[in-house]
């Protein structure tokens, strides 16, 4: 698996860290998802799988929280980004952490690049404090967008098995699930204004800008929300 991740995400992104981030139109809606799915925070939180920290950025960088991914290349352009925060390598499967290390984790686009999911889960059930809870982000197999870009790409083909029955009994393994929502309809946002796949400057054009934000508010009003392209779902640690 290592291999297979190494050759699609391996290195550092700075383009698509500064995309995410100070994007027009994209940040400001990366930004509302990130918080959607993970505030209020924790005390102690730990990003599993947070690539060059852009999630950790949206969430105002919180002092002490601590990233881990695979890729030092990836952690090493976050440490100039996030200095407030630390960053670990490591994997997901193995968390370098004692027992009762954090009281929130996040963790975004990650489960779908899992093989064996299920051992994340157990880890991060781990290295939780008694009380504490993870916020599981991933796209939805069922939304037009995400379908186009599993089936297009080799590397996201795991976003094919991404439904709410799936997480929901991925977390609830050893999670109590408390909350289970549909986020952003149908974000044609990350298509249009993508730095491959579209055009980034366009989100600088006013009226771009309102032709996107039209869609995309009338997306919210039409599609049913079994359909929105983003799955959260939040557990508790059950009591002993």
């Amino acid at each position: 698996m290592r291999e297979h991740l190494e050759a699609a995400f391996g290195a550092a992104a700075p383009e698509h860290f500064d995309w995410q981030t100070s994007g027009a139109f994209v940040a400001e809606r990366e930004r509302a998802l990130v918080r959607s799915a993970f505030l209020p925070l924790g005390r102690r939180i730990l990003d599993v799988g947070c690539g060059e920290g852009a999630t950790l950025h949206h969430l105002g960088a919180p002092p002490g929280a601590v990233g881990i991914d695979l890729f030092e290349d990836k952690l090493a352009f976050a440490r100039t980004r996030l200095p407030g925060c630390s960053f670990v390598a490591g994997s997901a499967y193995e968390l370098p952490f004692p027992d009762a290390s954090f009281d929130q984790a996040i963790v975004r686009d990650v489960v779908h690049h899992l093989e064996q999911p299920e051992r994340m889960i157990d880890e991060v059930c781990r290295v939780l404090a008694p009380g504490g809870r993870i916020d599981v982000l991933e796209p939805c197999r069922y939304n037009p967008l995400i379908f186009l870009h599993a089936v297009t790409r080799p590397a996201e083909r795991g976003e094919l098995r991404s439904t709410g029955p799936f997480l929901e009994g991925l977390v609830g393994r050893r999670f109590r699930v408390v909350a289970t929502r549909q986020l952003q309809p149908m974000p044609v946002h990350r298509l249009v204004f993508h730095p491959d796949l579209g055009a980034p400057r366009l989100a600088e054009k006013p009226l771009a800008r309102a032709l996107v934000d039209g869609f995309e508010r009338l997306a919210g009003l039409v599609v049913p929300r079994s359909l929105w392209a983003y799955l959260h779902v939040r557990g508790e640690l059950r009591a002993a």
